[in-house]
């Protein structure tokens, strides 16, 4: 970067944010990034603290080495195609924010809608509902739903995954929107865990890993090389892990509970098969803000 195009001619000078943000943004562009100002502005403000508002205040204040060297050291990672949400350490999801880091997916606006159509089972229920979510990850879905249904209803929420960093990582978030009390979290693959249970789960949600590994060479950088690919990749036909939820919901689903899933823009044809093949009626996809295939909801009746 400053063999390049460095950003750090000013060092001897000082530096103002106004400066640090041409610099960085001018840096980024002639490193074929999108969206360089923007990106510029949010590392910025995540060294210092301060939203976009806060930095256009501030313009012309200037900064201390410290958070010079700070921002200098994020930009250059930003060039790599490092995800901006993993160099700031949060993401926002259900206008809600959550810590994020290389251990855990980031929540994409999409995967809102598995939100949307979850709560919308969720309030024709009556009181003490239990909701799984498989592979919680950040724990944005599940912290999302809970903040979402009224504490009265005594709707019983639990997340699993198999990871024990992204299980810290969904447990520090729940604290932080105050909900760890609505919330249990149990390590494990899928629905494993309870493979002694039946009949128990009322709504059972996830957005599982299902890209292909033919779509693996078409995805950007920054999903490839730095998001985890357990949680990212579903096999030959990405088709694995929604094939094991399916199996595990025929066992663990009361009759007329429901199973909703994000899925690939291509499965839709496939998982409606395994729908019909596992008794599941009340079928239905909806498609994301792209018109693209997205979210499968399903009764089940056995």
């Amino acid at each position: 970067m400053r063999l390049a195009h460095p950003i750090t001619d000013l060092a001897e000078e000082g530096w103002t944010i106004r400066q640090a943000l041409v610099r960085a943004a001018a840096y980024l562009q002639s490193e074929n990034l999108p969206d360089p100002c923007l990106s510029a502005e949010l590392l910025l403000g995540s060294v210092l603290g301060l939203d976009r508002l806060g930095l256009l205040m501030a313009y012309d204040q200037p900064m201390h080495e410290i958070e010079r060297r700070l921002f200098e050291e994020k930009v250059v990672q930003r060039s790599k195609h490092h995800p901006i949400a993993y160099l700031t350490g949060h993401k926002e999801f259900w206008s809600l924010d959550f810590e994020v880091n290389s251990g855990v997916l980031i929540p994409r606006p999409e995967t809102e809608l598995l939100v949307e159509e979850t709560i919308g089972i969720l309030s024709d229920r009556r009181e003490g509902s239990t909701v799984v979510e498989l592979g919680t990850g950040s724990g944005a879905v599940i912290i999302a739903l809970t903040k979402s249904i009224d504490p009265q209803k005594k709707t019983r929420f639990l997340a699993t995954d198999r990871s024990r960093w992204a299980l810290e990582t969904a447990r520090k978030n729940a604290i932080h929107h105050q909900v760890e009390d609505r919330i249990s979290f149990v390590q494990g693959d899928w629905l494993v865990s309870f493979s002694d249970k039946e009949r128990w789960i009322d709504v059972l949600v996830s957005n599982p890993p299902y890209i292909a590994e033919t779509d693996i060479p078409h995805l950007p950088a920054t999903v490839k090389d730095f998001e985890p690919p357990e949680a990212l990749y579903g096999g030959a036909d990405g088709l694995e892990a929604i094939g094991l939820i399916f199996q595990q919901a025929t066992e663990q689903l009361k009759p007329g509970g429901w199973l909703v899933l994000e899925i690939g823009e291509a499965q839709a044809a496939q998982v409606l098969k395994l729908t019909q093949t596992l008794l599941f009626d009340q079928t239905t996809i909806r498609r994301d803000y792209a018109g693209k295939d997205r979210i499968l909801k399903a009764c089940y009746h056995g």
